[in-house]
């Protein structure tokens, strides 16, 4: 009796010690993912561009702890500051507030610690088929049974053969596993036999609204699965265990550490991604802030309560993301005129086709316009657009609002009258212009014909209409680099050196509101972030040279040091020492 005593007495024992221990560590974690910010840091000794209504450049900011607390003279500011501030000497370099990613699909950047790298030049070095297959072969060995062997970014109209892989291709390279590759798009993807079996697809499966199972001459699925039949297969494929998603998810934090990037975008938000990812941004193995757009299905839950809205420091939930049609580079953009030169069998008056009725786009835009939700609307194509204006004005008409900011993502095909429309109605578009460079020639050549191609991202046309807008990159279509993003704005150079659609060029200083402060406007996120005010997080970078007095390419510049929240977490001087 004595003896059993003793050993519960002892096992208590070990118990609280292990207790505390677990405690102990988790808090040494906890300040380690969480740096505690200087009481006071001074910036000094470099041009303080800060994005103001007045686009204002001072001398130096003075912060305490993670917010900014004045702007304004060197003197003065070091007098406020008082002799124990941290003072970081910028040595003539400038000081900008971090970059916002207005439209993304974070964290998508990091999929090639976990998926086959299928790009084509100039971000890969994928040229034909036989190298996307020894690329997936690769991938293959590294995936445990049961898993999703994954490959990204394939775009068939760079590759030598010109075409999309079959299901017998990748069926190939396994058997045992289910597979899908992506599309560069984003809007479809190919899979191979077992992929199909999980999915349901058989050969008596009918098309889904708003997208297609592509069909050989026998009925059989070729493997090429396009707009909502995609989605299916991406939300499968991408449910991945912890340990994927962790190291997608280091990767792409270090992706936008380096590039500067202080707030970052889950796009088209999950129920299933929902969870994980507000956890870890709110224990802090993702530093910079997030903003959630939800899908369908998890506006939903957070609209009836059956799930809880994440809304604090680190974490936005934001708008409701609709698709209402797919890419131009993939022909399901929807076009209100054909496509210049269409697809192999493909009818002459082919124009693409939307993901949604116009019926239950209206339906679906009034139904949540009225509850007060902020829409963020995918549209590519200029009938896709249509669709759109016409939705939200009717919605506007049913249940006025003053300052909705629903947003036109991407607006790709966007004509001046809908430009006009997109004022009126208060629409706020991010511009993705990085398509001149990546696609233009292609563009031009291929897809719309030198005159409309010409058009694409009309980014000076909006401006002269009064809409405000951003622009994005849509990482992980291509990668989150603002500098050369806003490089493509300002000289709409395609890969090939030409010049597309000059009259849509925009300055450089317009560039970069639309990566700050436009940015964090149109996701109503301005009174905290996106210039270098007082009362603002302290989210900032230190670049290598003045973007507004440029010796070199806009492109070249490079982000030396990554703040957020007044806490230095990148520096480039580290890597290079």
């Amino acid at each position: 009796m004595i003896s059993m005593v003793f050993f519960f007495h002892r096992l208590i024992k070990f118990t609280v010690l292990a207790a505390l221990l677990i405690f102990l560590v988790s808090i040494s974690v906890w300040y380690y993912l969480n740096p505690i910010p200087p009481d006071r840091l001074v910036f000094i000794n470099g041009p303080i561009l800060t994005m103001d209504k007045k686009n204002r450049i001072a001398e130096a900011v003075l912060v305490e702890k993670d917010r900014i607390v004045a702007v304004g003279d060197k003197e003065d500011i070091l007098v406020q500051a008082g002799p124990d501030a941290k003072v970081v000497d910028l040595d003539g370099k400038p000081l900008l507030p971090g970059f916002i990613e207005a439209h993304g699909h974070f964290p998508g950047s990091g999929l090639d610690a976990i998926a086959a790298d299928l790009n084509s030049p100039p971000i890969g070095r994928v040229v034909s088929i036989i190298d996307v297959k020894e690329k997936l072969k690769l991938q293959a060995r590294t995936v445990s049974s049961g898993e999703w062997i994954i490959g990204f970014g394939y775009d068939d109209t760079l590759l030598l053969e010109r075409r999309f892989l079959t299901r017998k291709e990748l069926d190939a390279i396994s058997k045992k596993h289910p597979i899908m590759v992506m599309h560069i798009s984003g809007h479809m993807s190919m899979v191979n036999s077992k992929a199909l079996k999980r999915l349901g697809i058989s050969k008596d499966t009918p098309n889904p609204k708003g997208g297609e199972v592509v069909r050989d001459i026998n009925g059989q699925a070729t493997g090429v699965l396009k707009e909502t039949a995609h989605n299916k297969a991406r939300n499968k494929a991408l449910k991945l265990s912890a340990s994927r998603l962790l190291k997608l998810l280091q990767n792409s934090v270090e992706d936008y550490t380096v590039e500067g990037v202080t707030t970052v975008q889950s796009g088209l938000t999950t129920p299933d991604l929902y969870k994980p990812i507000t956890l870890l941004a709110g224990i802090g193995l993702i530093p910079q802030r997030l903003v959630i757009w939800p899908n369908l299905d998890l506006a939903k839950g957070l609209s009836n309560g059956k799930l809880e809205p994440v809304n604090n420091d680190k974490v936005s939930t934001g708008a409701l993301k609709i698709t209402t049609d797919g890419s131009i580079p993939g022909y399901t953009g929807f076009l209100s005129l054909p496509y210049f030169r269409q697809a192999q069998g493909v009818n002459t008056n082919y124009r693409g086709y939307s993901s949604i009725s116009s019926q239950e786009l209206n339906t679906l835009v009034n139904q949540w316009h009225s509850k007060g939700w902020q829409l963020a609307l995918h549209a590519n194509g200029d009938a896709a657009i249509d669709m759109v204006i016409d939705a939200i004005g009717r919605a506007q008409d049913t249940s006025p609002r003053k300052d909705s900011r629903h947003i036109m993502v991407h607006s790709q095909m966007a004509r001046p009258n809908q430009l006009e429309a997109m004022a009126e109605l208060q629409i706020t578009p991010t511009f993705f212009p990085s398509h001149v460079y990546y696609w233009g020639d292609r563009y031009q050549n291929l897809f719309l014909g030198g005159s409309r191609a010409s058009l694409i991202s009309p980014l000076n046309t909006a401006d002269k209409m009064g809409v405000r807008y951003s622009i994005h990159s849509d990482t992980p279509v291509t990668p989150i680099e603002p500098f050369k993003m806003a490089h493509h704005a300002v000289t709409r150079t395609t890969r090939k050196g030409s010049v597309l659609g000059k009259e849509e060029r925009i300055s450089v200083i317009r560039a970069l509101r639309a990566m700050t402060i436009d940015a964090a406007w149109q996701m109503f996120l301005e009174d905290d972030r996106g210039s270098i005010e007082p009362g603002k997080w302290a989210d900032l970078i230190v670049i290598s040279e003045n973007p507004l007095e440029l010796r070199r390419e806009l492109s070249d510049i490079t982000v030396e040091q990554t703040w957020i929240g007044g806490v230095l977490r990148y520096d480039r001087n580290e890597l290079t020492e």
